[in-house]
């Protein structure tokens, strides 16, 4: 069976780009698509296919994911799964054999080798910030600004000086009871004022 694979990411092309690209290919090589198939995630196909032999082509390498690491490893659940993949920009073609996994081991040796420059790379430029005298990193005790009750401060005071309890105001404005007792804490003013049978 031969399957058009479309990807229908918002960092890929649109599908119909894809699909006429798939088409043209066909085309050109004698090889109707039986049918087209969209999953947000590629090794889900399967899933709907009964046939044996199953050649999918897609578009672009895009179509297999946004990181080389992911690329790497649909490939290769593709091909477990006797799948032959083609490429058609990049002009690849993936099935069981020993040209193909001597790539993909190429391809992880290169992440390997990249990951091993970035983190020492990085490494040495947080060395040389400290050795400049740059302080790197939050300063002892300090907290994110930002709260997940930012913008519900006036509804969280009138709920609980209409009387609700605070378990009610915490559910009510979609906190957790532990972020009520935190917002309480930086407004002691308002814990005082419903301090009397709000404990619940």
């Amino acid at each position: 069976m031969i399957i058009g694979y479309l990807d229908n990411s918002q960092k890929n092309i649109s599908t119909e780009s894809q699909r006429d690209i798939i088409n043209q290919y066909a085309q050109d090589n004698a090889c109707p698509i039986d049918i087209f198939l969209t999953e947000p995630d590629i090794k889900n196909i399967k899933d709907n296919i009964n046939s044996k032999e199953n050649t999918i082509i897609i578009a672009n390498i895009a179509c297999l994911g946004s990181k080389l690491a992911t690329v790497t490893e649909n490939i290769e659940s593709m091909i477990f799964d006797g799948f032959t993949l083609i490429t058609v920009k990049e002009n690849l073609k993936f099935e069981s054999s020993e040209e193909t996994k001597q790539l993909l081991n190429g391809i992880k040796l290169s992440i390997d080798i990249r990951n091993s420059m970035v983190s020492v790379i990085t490494r040495k430029a947080l060395d040389d910030k400290r050795a400049q005298g740059f302080k790197l990193g939050r300063d002892f005790g300090f907290k994110n600004k930002r709260y997940c009750w930012n913008g519900k401060e006036e509804d969280i005071k009138n709920k609980l000086l209409s009387g609700m309890t605070r378990q009610q105001t915490a559910d009510e404005v979609g906190i957790s009871i532990v972020s009520l007792y935190n917002y309480l804490k930086l407004n002691p003013e308002l814990k005082t004022m419903t301090n009397g049978g709000q404990n619940a």
